[in-house]
Parts: C-alpha cells; sequence; structure tokens
C-alpha cells in the first residue's frame, strides 16, 4: 500500500537518505523522482542509476526535472532539449522512461501546451502499460483543463499530485480550495490517485528551534473532508537549492511526526583559525549537538535506522558520523522519510533493523 509519496530530487543528501530507508519504509512509499543530473554533470542516466540502485524493484514515478536548465550548447543541453520536444507525443522522452525499470512516466506540462499535445503525450505514456503520473503545480497550472484533457482517456489509470511547492504556515488558507479542486478531479477522473505535496522546511533558522510540519497539517485537514488522499512533501527538503552564504553552523535536525527540532551550534570560524583546527571545532560541535537531540524528549529510542545510527555516532566525535552539512541534511531526510511513510503506524525496533553500511 503506498501511503506516502516524496518528491525528491537527485542530490547526494536525497539519494543516500532514500537507499538507507528501512524496506518497511520503501515497501510503503512511491517516491516522484524529479530526474537531472548527478552533481550537474555528465548523463543523465548516471543519476538515474543512483536511484536504481538505491530504491530497487519498486515502483516509482519519474519526471524530467522542469527547473534544470543545461547550457544549450552542451552535450547535456542538447540531451535534455531533445527529452523535452512535443513531437509526436513527447517520443523521445517515453523512449527514455521506457528503459528504466519500474518507473512510471510523469507528463511534462507546460503552460502553452496545446489539449491534443497533452492527450497525444498521454496517449504515448499510456502505451507502456504502467499508468501515468500528472504533477501540477499549483497555482502555476490550472487544474480544470489539464484534468478535461486526462478524462478523454478514462481507461488510462493515473496518479494526479497537486503541488503547492515552497510554502509557510500561509499553507493552509489553500485547504477548502484544495478540497473543491480534489472534488473536481474524482467526478472527472474516478479512478485515479490523487496526492497533495509542498514543504515548509525553513530557509533561515535564527533563534528557531523548532518548527510545525505545516504541510502535514494541510494534508491532515484536507484528507480529513477528501478522505483517500496521499501524503506528500518534498522529504524536508526545499523546493528549490540555496546557493552562497559561506558555511552553515553545524545543526543537526530531529523529525518526528508533525514538527521538525533544531539543534543549532553558535561555532563559526575564528580570525587567524586554520582549516585543521575549525575542522576540530565542528567536529566537537557536531557532537555535541548530537548530544542535545539524543538527550530531548523528542528523541525516540525505538527508531532504529540509518540517521538515528548516525547522530548516535556523531555523539562518539567520529569521522564517520555528522561532519558536514550535507551529511545533516541527508540524516535529517533519512529520519523524516521514516517518520512519514510510517505514519500513524505503530512499529517496533525490531521491525526496522537493517544491517549497518557506513
Amino acid at each position: 500500500m503506498t501511503s506516502y509519496m516524496p518528491i525528491l530530487s537527485i542530490r547526494p543528501a536525497e539519494v543516500v537518505a532514500l537507499s538507507e530507508l528501512p524496506d518497511l519504509s520503501k515497501d510503503r512509499m512511491q517516491p516522484h523522482i524529479l530526474i537531472k543530473p548527478w552533481l550537474g554533470s555528465g548523463a543523465l542516466s548516471r543519476g538515474v542509476d543512483k536511484i536504481l540502485h538505491g530504491f530497487p524493484r519498486r515502483a516509482w514515478l519519474s519526471e524530467l526535472d522542469p527547473e534544470y536548465l543545461p547550457a544549450i550548447d552542451s552535450q547535456l543541453g542538447v540531451e535534455i532539449q531533445a527529452l523535452r520536444s512535443p513531437a509526436n507525443g513527447f517520443e523521445n522522452w517515453i523512449a527514455f522512461v521506457r528503459g528504466l525499470p519500474n518507473a512510471i512516466p510523469v507528463l511534462q506540462l507546460r503552460s502553452d501546451l496545446s489539449a491534443d499535445n497533452l492527450v497525444l503525450q498521454l496517449d504515448s505514456a499510456a502505451a507502456l502499460g504502467r499508468g501515468v503520473g500528472v504533477r501540477i503545480v499549483r497555482p502555476a497550472l490550472a487544474v480544470t483543463p489539464v484534468i478535461d484533457a486526462l478524462a478523454q482517456r478514462p481507461d488510462v489509470f493515473s496518479t494526479i499530485m497537486l503541488d503547492y511547492g515552497q510554502q509557510d504556515a500561509r499553507l493552509l488558507v489553500n485547504v477548502m480550495a484544495a478540497i473543491n479542486e480534489i472534488s473536481y478531479i474524482r467526478q472527472r477522473l474516478p479512478n485515479s490517485r490523487i496526492a497533495i505535496s509542498s514543504t515548509t522546511f525553513p530557509s533561515e533558522f535564527g533563534s528557531n528551534t523548532s518548527q510545525e510540519i505545516y504541510e502535514r497539517s494541510f494534508f491532515d485537514a484536507v484528507n480529513a473532508q477528501a478522505g483517500g488522499l496521499i501524503y506528500s512533501d518534498r522529504g524536508s527538503a526545499r523546493a528549490t537549492e540555496q546557493s552562497g552564504g559561506g558555511v552553515p553552523r553545524p545543526r543537526i535536525d530531529l523529525p518526528t511526526d508533525t514538527r521538525w527540532h533544531f539543534f543549532r551550534s553558535d561555532c563559526v570560524r575564528e580570525e587567524d583559525e586554520d582549516d585543521e583546527e575549525f575542522r576540530e571545532r565542528r567536529v566537537e560541535a557536531y557532537g555535541q549537538m548530537a548530544d542535545s537531540a539524543v538527550g530531548s524528549v523528542d528523541w525516540d529510542d525505538r527508531l532504529n535506522v540509518w540517521g538515528t545510527q548516525l547522530i548516535k555516532i556523531t555523539q562518539l566525535r567520529s569521522p564517520f558520523g555528522i561532519t558536514s552539512p550535507a551529511k545533516a541534511t541527508a540524516c535529517r531526510i533519512n529520519i523524516h522519510l521514516t517518520k512519514q511513510s510510517l505514519y500513524g503506524l505503530d512499529v517496533s525496533s525490531e521491525e526496522l533493523e537493517e544491517e549497518w553500511v557506513d
């Protein structure tokens, strides 16, 4: 049973977090992967291989990342331009997905795409026999025209995702509008699956030590009236990558079912401090934040997964623990994905045990 459909990008932290999940979590989720190059270069197949290795033998939704913009005159740019071509029902994109085991094609939606072209793409995707995925970014794309086009092929099993993108607490004002849109989707496509997605993970922290997971509250409010929906988010990542800003202060995040808790150090580079001294102080700072996380009332001793084990290793001031923002992010995402995939279940630590692989 699919209870969780996180939107994930092919970034190292997200790929590692996904691959290190316990099987129990993987069995309950169907990730929606935004395909782009691994580390921003090379053929797309290299990034896809990371997903196939970390999430094997399970169905997943495959979408060409619409936000990724390579140099037009590069080899990668030529490859992506070909995949974005609408010619013959996006035949290049459909051929690409055909070669991906267990991948469900996600339609490419554009504001300038006609209904006829959308149906032609739907026909091409449906020919794979895997069903189709449709991610409608709200409010940039209107729901009605897309659903009306899809309704021309009621025989095709579709997964419709309403994606509200990067949000904050004001996300909750969309509850009634979302309920009305879901009602319309069900009238036109009664056999479809419907997911709701957004992310409210903060970009700034300051003195903030905790935040409600507003996307979970939003989903619960909509699902309480609409019923039968699939929860989606960005796996506790932001919808867009941040750049610049120097070296972040050491921080370990501890997700629970409905909140994120932030343990943030004051450690910054001192004047005339050399690289080795700064590195040693950061290792100690991460260790102290791990101590605080494990000692907090929100620590769950039963959650025996890769992310929580990594925090415990960090307590030992080990170089194999969290020593960088990237590893801290992978840790948070791994715990968050576990929590949300098992939301509402009473799971023992034995059911989550996985062999530790560094």
